[in-house]
């Protein structure tokens, strides 16, 4: 499901473009507070859920998603 995931959200890193390792790509929630669950967590789902779980983020690089969580000064999960 997560390359489904990350094929949705653009198959990039939507701050600097980085496309050259999926495995290199992350979920990051763009408003924290409508969280529900952690996406790669293991859960086992439909595609619906994590679909919706999906659309609630952006696609970042490891660097750039430090880069964004030090920004905004919280610690990540």
């Amino acid at each position: 499901m997560k390359l489904h995931a990350i094929k949705l959200l653009g198959g990039k890193c939507s701050r600097c473009g980085y496309n050259k390792c999926v495995d290199a790509l992350e979920f990051h929630h763009i408003n924290q507070n409508e969280k529900d669950f952690k996406l790669g967590s293991g859960n086992t789902m439909s595609w619906k859920v994590y679909k919706s779980e999906a659309l609630k983020c952006i696609l970042l690089c490891p660097n750039c998603h430090k880069e964004i969580h030090s920004e905004i000064g919280y610690i990540f999960d």
